[in-house]
């Protein structure tokens, strides 16, 4: 069972947006045994599209397309899909019905050009859109199908989990294929592939290195007589790595260290307050993403300015003075500073030099100081973390985290 993946727009081709559709795709088609022989870009051309469609049916047995479904002139794929079926478009009534009424819903009258939503290829099937006004349709050709979705990504993921996923769990030709997502933080990629070379060749799956700023992602994949033959392999070889790896794997089901951490509070029952400087409030972001959150994260403090650090966290002026607002005498006292103010269990704080500017040789640009602050005293990291202004935020609030976790996990 093997597909093919089509993203269409100028936009794509010429490398102002990023494709993340096909990726999605690609990688909950492998999820469900099948494998994704091919991936293709197309311009908002009619012929264009039209051809790939044709020579995609012909070389796979489904075909997934994305994008070119709305109501302006350059939205064609349905044009396309009929040149390439040989059918007209019909318009239906209940799209336009309920396309209407999301606009009378806001209070606002149906722009004419939206009619044109309701419009679909003849005998197609329609996939409904819990998101968005452009339904989702299905085509099929010989034993081949065809699945044409909204460029939207939130859209295109919630007709295709809603709609289409569970129906392929049913194809046959599938492969027996198991997969999981593994996380880990505070090893390099050539670190990771040195500790687990001993095991490596016993693991009985495939493995790849995914490196990010917030750490290393491996990927497991493990194929099997039947699915639970596939599982078990997986299991085993999950089971090796973390014995190798040890506290640096932190999610086994590729859940992100934020939400980690923030269910470990939550779970712990412990309060926590952060004071950011280089970090500008990335890490009370991150917490601030995770369900029930709100009863453990009490307050977050960007302290970015030296008068904030004095004023907010009550650092002593002379302290600043004496060792400079990038210090761990600093980022000690930040940390306790927060921890005081809003009376919590954990205070967390950074203080660094993102750059690209204002390093020095002996205070260079990725210098970061993290103070973390509890019932038990307090400790100070220093790190210099490489890249971007960007990347050298996330790492350094990743860091922080991970200290968040690895005193809960004690």
């Amino acid at each position: 069972m093997n597909a093919y993946i089509i993203t269409v727009g100028d936009e794509l081709v010429s490398g102002f947006s990023l494709d993340t559709n096909s990726v999605y795709l690609a990688a909950r088609l492998a999820s469900a045994g099948i494998t994704v022989g091919r991936k293709t870009s197309v311009r908002d051309r009619v012929s264009e599209i039209a051809a790939e469609i044709d020579a995609a049916l012909q070389a796979s047995d489904l075909v997934f397309l994305t994008g070119g479904l709305g109501p302006t002139h350059d939205d064609c794929t349905k044009k396309a899909v009929c040149e390439s079926f040989g059918v007209g478009l019909v318009e239906n009534e209940d799209i336009l019905a309920r396309v209407r009424k999301r606009y009378e819903s806001r209070g606002m009258e149906m722009p004419e050009v939206n009619r044109s939503l309701a419009l679909v290829p003849k005998g197609a099937e329609l996939l409904p859109n819990p998101l968005g006004s452009a339904v989702g349709l299905r085509l099929r050709r010989g034993e081949s199908s065809l699945y044409v979705l909204p460029g939207v990504p939130g859209e295109m993921k919630a007709i295709f989990e809603g709609s289409i996923e569970t129906s392929l769990l049913g194809l046959d030709g599938r492969a027996n294929i198991k997969t999981r997502v593994l996380r880990t933080t505070g090893l390099t990629e050539s670190r990771i592939t040195e500790m687990l070379e001993p095991v490596s060749a016993d693991l009985g799956v495939s493995l790849a290195y995914l490196p990010r700023p917030t750490g290393v992602v491996l990927r497991l994949t493990a194929m099997g007589d039947s699915e639970a033959a596939a599982g078990m392999a997986l299991g085993q070889a999950i089971a090796g790595i973390r014995t190798v790896l040890g506290d640096r794997l932190y999610s086994e089901d590729g859940e992100d260290l934020h939400y980690v951490v923030g269910k470990m509070l939550i779970e712990a029952k412990k309060t926590i307050a952060v004071a950011e400087s280089c970090t500008g409030g990335l890490i009370g972001h991150l917490l601030t993403e995770v369900p029930g959150i709100s009863s453990r994260f009490m307050e977050g403090i960007t302290a970015y300015s030296n008068q904030a650090k004095v004023r907010d966290l009550g650092v002593n002026p002379e302290m600043l003075e004496s060792f400079g607002a990038v210090s761990e005498q600093v980022a000690k006292a930040m940390a306790v500073g927060v921890r005081r103010r809003a009376a919590t269990d954990i205070g967390l704080a950074t203080t660094g030099i993102a750059g690209p500017t204002g390093g020095t040789e002996e205070k260079p640009v990725g210098l970061v100081y993290t103070g973390i602050a509890h019932e038990g005293g307090s400790a100070v990291t220093r790190n210099v973390f490489a890249g971007t202004r960007s990347a050298i935020k996330v790492r350094a609030a990743t860091h922080a985290l991970d200290l968040v976790r690895l005193h809960l996990a004690r």
